[in-house]
């Protein structure tokens, strides 16, 4: 699977690595929100045994189930051995990857007919430093609210923090600073991931189909902000050689409280510049909303803000649900008298002060 912002060079490299299958029958699909498909004329020239386009929709959400459809017919009549899917640039990885973890209603998983070789995410170089430096720097309302589509920066993010291989496309456009700064944060956000530093999509097809990259478990929990949750933050994360100059330190806060927070103090708090915090993610609960789960993302500089849900504990008070009717994930985190309602938020940054962070953080608990 090859994700990756518009512009990122998925095309390009999906060109290149086809020019050389060296015979092996390799298949290609094709996904474009528009109806015409222009990537998918340009891949039928470059050596696929088959290309299929898929036209007026992401594979993620809208055209999921033909694209479920399409792997598996091909998987059961082609005798390919790879089979490589381009999305669309506002494809997000995690929902991809549902399709072939998830049982369907009939209890079957794409995985039963075809196996997740990788998820390779494609950055361009120089748009990656453009965007994540104006994110940080900008000085206009930092918080989108409620369920707006999701900032440049913020997908770039998750298609980065959910992937096998990173592909740093472009390096010849910026100075070896920058992809040093890159590769540095690439490895910060998403330390179990392969980089590959590449000019105009060159990397060797071998890459792409030699070991199976895919783990379910620790893929899908291949982000900082997972592992840190996950209690692996409790020591420094090994970062690659090429990262291991004198340069800034990884930090984190994870920040877990059963008070509510004022959301006046939050929102200001969130709005306010913190240098080095670069990630947050996680759950809050407000005094104003009690009955309400707040969810929380930031990316560079720009935060998403949303009530994603209600609390398992104002469902029982309300006798919606019963005792025995509270969610296994929701039990585990019970603590009387407020039930499952908390704030479980992770912080990530480069030479973040986090003893400052934790002091805002609690100055904002009613």
């Amino acid at each position: 699977m090859l994700s990756g912002f518009l512009g990122a060079g998925k095309t390009t490299l999906l060109q290149h690595v086809l020019k050389h299958a060296g015979g092996r029958r390799w298949a290609a699909v094709v996904n474009d929100l528009a109806s015409l498909n222009i990537d998918g004329r340009l891949i039928e020239r470059a050596g696929a045994s088959r290309v299929v386009e898929l036209g007026n929709g992401c594979v993620c959400c809208t055209v999921r189930d033909e694209l479920a459809e399409t792997i598996a017919e091909l998987a059961a009549t082609g005798g390919y051995e790879h089979i490589f899917v381009e999305t669309t640039g506002v494809a997000e990885p995690r929902g991809i990857a549902a399709l072939f973890t998830r049982p369907n209603a009939f209890g079957r998983r794409l995985n039963d007919f075809a196996r997740l070789h990788a998820l390779v995410t494609v950055i361009d170089a120089a748009q990656f430093q453009r965007i994540w430096r104006a994110g940080r720097t900008r000085d206009d309302e930092r918080i989108s609210r409620h369920r707006e589509p999701k900032e440049v920066i913020e997908l770039m993010f998750e298609q980065i923090e959910c992937a096998d291989l990173l592909i740093l496309n472009k390096v010849d456009l910026v100075d070896a600073a920058a992809q040093d700064e890159s590769v540095g944060t690439l490895a910060g956000l998403n330390p179990r991931a392969e980089i590959i530093c590449a000019r105009e999509g060159r990397v060797p097809a071998e890459k792409f189909s030699d070991k199976a990259r895919f783990d379910e478990q620790a893929t899908l929990q291949a982000a900082r902000w997972l592992r840190v949750l996950a209690d692996e933050g409790a020591v420094v994360l090994k970062t690659d050689a090429r990262q291991a100059k004198s340069g800034p330190n990884w930090n984190t806060l994870v920040f877990q409280e059963r008070r509510p927070f004022a959301g006046d103090r939050l929102r200001a708090l969130i709005t306010k510049e913190h240098p080095g915090l670069l990630r947050a993610k996680g759950f809050f609960w407000l005094a104003e909303q009690r009955d309400d789960m707040g969810y929380l993302s930031l990316a560079g500089g720009v935060a998403r803000w949303e009530m994603v849900g209600t609390w398992a504990a104002a469902l029982r008070e309300r006798n919606v649900i019963g005792e025995a009717e509270i969610p296994a994930h929701a039990r585990e985190l019970w603590q009387e008298p407020f039930g499952d309602r908390r704030q479980e938020l992770v912080f990530i940054g480069l030479d973040l002060d986090t003893a400052a962070l934790r002091t805002d953080l609690e100055s904002c608990l009613v």
